[in-house]
């Protein structure tokens, strides 16, 4: 035997007993994993706070006579939203190229600075000219962010955590949403109270911008950009990170490959999965921008109808971190999506079609209900996703397609609230409820799709997935 064979040979009984002591050492796991949720969770959970704080605090000035202060008429408030939601959707993919690119650790911090910096500036919009500049320009920033993952979020995520364990984490992300849509309800109710030189709008805008620039300065200088190159792992938690990547996935490969984009954009799969989001993104959207207005229906006090959007939105949080645990503990993304997604169904065309003014209590308790289970997909369909993309670059275009289409869905949620059918919004609350059904079928059909692609690995009619040689017992998320 030559030198060389005998290196080769000492290397690999080197890797073979790496790999064995790792996967005997379940305690180091769990410390490394700890470990990672102390370096990540924090400043991703503040990350995606300041990004729901700043993105829907147009609904709550709406309540504060933000539109009469800035003189719009007819729609031209709907028109905000859609022109802030056509940008937020088209640059899902390339903020997702740039995170692949340039890591995500950089890329999060800077789009959180700059969109914090244009919820400040909207505070000094004094027409629909120069709050529409505004929104566009945070439109096209905060595509970088948005869910629950958030196309840089989850694919960030995806360099740290397993496939299994993702889908917890994503979900204490998107619970700081409903936590932020708490606080800002309790901002708003005390802002709007004061008798200031500025409008109660103004400042709320200026507290919220001010809240995002402090959590991008603390992320750019905490964030990891990855195991291998954050100074807070040891060598050997290094090499227990990449062992545990490597069997979870095949593909580690940490650049961009256009050949692999071409053939993710060309699998039909990515573009179901797309059209699901558009789905449920309508339902997410509605939530997000109407529900101090849907509230406010039910009461006469502007500043009680932000104040009561505090009970759903902490609900909610509640409910999305158990749901997405369970989708976890079970391995099952369909199944837990199509079940809150019926939920939201049913929520969202009573809402519509029950007489709320005589029964107000309903009406508060159907907010709830909308709240937390309109929002429980746009967790799970991500993790699904990311489950079911073998390599990085394919899991990047088709996560930032996903929410692509998930954000273009707020610009039907923002054509479909007109004015002419205020206060009830009758046929803008069936509209949402009829997605969401359209959302379940589809889903509970990819589910069989991937369910007898699993049948026919098990019984070895397909010998391994595709891009999955090297792991022939891998299996698809269902």
């Amino acid at each position: 035997m030559g030198d060389s064979d005998r290196e080769e040979k000492r290397r690999d009984d080197v890797a073979v007993e790496e790999n064995e002591s790792f996967e005997s050492d379940a305690t180091a796991e769990k410390r490394l994993v700890r470990k990672t949720d102390l370096l990540m969770m924090p400043g991703l959970a503040l990350a995606y706070f300041t990004h729901t704080l700043d993105r829907a605090n147009l609904g709550n000035a709406k309540t504060d006579g933000f539109e009469k202060d800035l003189g719009l008429v007819g729609n031209q408030f709907s028109l905000l939203l859609v022109l802030f939601y056509i940008p937020y959707g088209l640059f899902n993919i390339p903020w997702s190229i740039l995170a692949k690119k340039y890591n995500s650790a950089r890329i999060i911090p800077l789009a959180i600075l700059s969109w914090g910096a244009c919820t400040m500036g909207s505070a000094a919009a004094k027409n629909f000219s120069g709050i529409m500049a505004a929104r566009i320009i945070m439109g096209a920033i905060e595509a970088a962010w948005y869910k629950i993952d958030k196309p840089c979020e989850v694919y960030y995520l995806s360099l740290f955590y397993t496939r299994k364990e993702i889908a917890f984490r994503v979900s204490w992300i998107g619970q700081m949403g409903f936590i932020a849509g708490a606080v800002s309800g309790l901002i708003s109710w005390s802002v709007f109270q004061w008798q200031g030189g500025l409008k109660g709008w103004q400042y709320l805008f200026l507290i919220e911008g001010s809240i995002t620039v402090v959590v991008a300065t603390y992320l750019y200088i905490f964030a990891p950009r990855s195991p291998e190159k954050s100074r807070y792992y040891t060598e050997k938690e290094v090499k227990l990170a990449k062992y545990r990547l490597e069997q979870d996935s095949q593909d580690q490969d940490k650049e961009f490959r256009w050949d692999d984009a071409k053939k993710q954009l060309k699998h039909w799969p990515t573009w179901v999965f797309a059209f699901m989001a558009l789905m449920y993104g309508v339902g997410v959207a509605s939530s997000s921008n109407f529900l101090p207005t849907m509230i406010k229906r039910l009461t006469n006090k502007t500043t009680t109808a932000n104040l009561y959007t505090v009970g759903p939105n902490l609900v909610a949080s509640v409910f999305q971190v158990t749901i997405c645990w369970l989708s976890d503990r079970h391995q099952q993304r369909a199944t837990y999506a199509c079940g809150t997604i019926i939920i939201s169904l049913i929520a969202w065309i009573l809402l519509g079609t029950l007489d709320l003014v005589r029964q107000p209590q309903v009406g508060y308790f159907l907010t709830y209900l909308i709240t937390f289970s309109t929002f429980i997909p746009s967790n799970l369909v991500p993790v699904w996703i990311a489950s079911n993309t073998p390599t990085t670059t394919g899991r990047a275009v088709s996560l930032g397609m996903n929410y692509m289409a998930m954000n273009l869905a707020g610009i039907v949620s923002s054509l479909i609230y007109r004015d002419q059918d205020a206060p009830v919004y009758r046929p803008a609350l069936i509209t949402v409820g009829c997605t969401q059904g359209v959302f379940f079928i589809t889903a509970l059909a990819m589910r069989q799709y991937y369910a007898r692609l699993n049948k026919k690995l098990d019984s070895g009619e397909i010998p391994h997935a595709p891009g999955m040689e090297v792991r022939p017992q891998y299996r698809y998320a269902v």
